[in-house]
């Protein structure tokens, strides 16, 4: 495929996708400002850019902002510089970053683990990674909005896809926690997906429809949605690269 719009075009909610941006934007924003006082003066780095509606808004509260994707932006956005290059192959130096987005990227890339090394080397110490991608486990895969796709080995969810007219292959990966869990073992990990479902009317400001589906979660102990969490259909994570030492894992509300 030639361009970003070929991606988009994959699916049947491009619209709908493109109208979204805006809030998705203003939670990544709620996210990182809980966790980092870097914002205002930093670099950011939005891996996957698309057509970088996030990056122009994100990018205006960082001193510098580079968005990287493989195709081609269609509509300039201003606001940020636009690097045409692979995720894998990052032709930026280490160390350079102070803040990387990878907003729903990680289930588009096969080699998961290049993706993410990349991620860490150009993070500078002390610098943190948005991650947010969804569950293997999620009941409806959400690009193909086919039920149970993901749960499929490689070779039926192809059939599955060829069947429903989709296209002719299924061309995602998306992990599973055990699977996020091995990816991300070099970074300090902060899990903020039970920290955004318990605060709905502040993260989902703009969104009252999906307000009304998570205002039962905070109904649910702590301990029950952690034994959950291996079917939550999308997980959201604050990656830090250490200053010094080993990696480790650290709960949102564990720490």
């Amino acid at each position: 495929m030639s361009g970003t719009d070929s991606f988009l075009n994959r699916f049947d909610f491009k619209d709908e996708y493109l109208a979204s941006r805006g809030a998705k934007a203003e939670k990544i924003l709620k996210v990182l400002k809980r966790n980092s006082a870097l914002i205002n003066s930093t670099a950011l780095l939005d891996i996957g850019c698309s057509q970088g509606h996030i990056t122009r808004i994100i990018g205006k509260r960082f001193k510098l902002a580079v968005g990287v994707d493989r195709d081609q932006i269609v509509e300039r956005q201003s606001g940020f510089y636009f690097v045409r290059a692979d995720g894998c192959k990052l032709p930026l130096k280490s160390s350079m970053f102070d803040v990387v987005l990878l907003n729903h990227v990680l289930e588009h890339v096969s080699d998961q683990e290049r993706l993410l090394n990349e991620t860490l080397r150009v993070l500078r110490p002390g610098g943190i990674c948005y991650l947010a991608t969804p569950n293997r486990y999620c009941i409806i895969e959400p690009h193909y909005r086919l039920p149970f796709l993901s749960w499929l080995p490689r070779y039926l969810a192809n059939f599955y896809v060829r069947l429903t007219g989709h296209g002719s292959c299924y061309l995602d990966y998306l992990p599973t926690q055990k699977q996020l869990r091995r990816l991300t073992q070099h970074f300090q990990v902060s899990d903020q997906t039970n920290l955004i479902l318990s605060e709905p009317e502040f993260f989902f400001d703009s969104d009252p429809d999906l307000q009304k589906l998570t205002w039962f979660l905070r109904l649910i102990p702590f301990s029950l949605l952690k034994l959950l969490m291996p079917l939550f259909p999308v997980y959201v994570l604050i990656l830090k690269r250490n200053r010094a030492g080993g990696p480790s894992l650290v709960s949102k509300k564990e720490s």
